[in-house]
């Protein structure tokens, strides 16, 4: 995760940006090729500038960019606004899930700022899952993408394209703004299996936190 730098002086458009379109959104990363902060990255949601790349960072980001072919329409990440109330501060934060390197095909787009939340697996799941694993080890962690799908207010999720279980009740903000803004869903998951715990095996998924 990237700390937006400059964000403060956009606060107003920050707070009008998430307003229109919430916290969780698509923005756009371009260099700036004239005026006074030429050679800076810009981050951009919906066309409004809401800071930059940080000045140690930005070096990086420009070959990126370069190497994409990007530098004159920009490339995209996704990102986490954030703006408290006045009577708590007033601060504003604009947090990247980005690196200064092309996304891998199948990467999970959700940020998973919330750390692991267990799946509720349906009958049967527990068993197929351990067999994928292909190792006798007493603990072993596989790491998958998974897809997470809104139904009858629960949120499934699939794995290798097979319906595992579903997450446990919750608010789940972050998940509902992203599908209303047609975002992928998708997120980083653990096939666990490990005796020490106090569940010897799990599934658990990396979510973005609720406001």
């Amino acid at each position: 995760m990237i700390k937006a730098a400059g964000v403060y002086y956009h606060k107003d458009t920050l707070r009008k940006v998430i307003a229109r379109h919430g916290n969780l959104v698509t923005a756009t990363l371009k260099v700036e090729t004239s005026g006074q902060y030429a050679g800076a990255v810009g981050i951009r949601v919906a066309g409004q500038e809401l800071g930059s790349i940080p000045h140690s960072l930005a070096e990086k980001y420009r070959g990126a960019l370069e190497q994409l072919g990007e530098l004159a329409g920009g490339a995209t990440c996704h990102a986490l606004l954030e703006a408290f109330p006045e009577i708590d501060g007033g601060e504003v934060d604009v947090w990247l899930w980005a690196s200064p390197a092309p996304r891998v095909e199948g990467e999970p787009f959700l940020p998973g700022l919330a750390g692991g939340e267990k799946v509720e697996l349906f009958d049967g799941q527990s068993e197929r899952l351990n067999e994928s694993l292909h190792s006798r080890a007493k603990r072993k962690i596989a790491v998958k993408v998974a897809e997470l799908t809104p139904v009858r207010e629960r949120w499934q999720v699939s794995i290798d394209d097979e319906t595992v279980g579903v997450l446990p009740l919750g608010r789940h903000a972050r998940l509902w703004q992203a599908q209303r803004h047609a975002l992928p869903l998708t997120c980083r998951a653990r096939i666990v299996r490990d005796p020490s715990k106090r569940t010897p095996f799990f599934v658990d998924v990396d979510l973005p936190p609720d406001p």
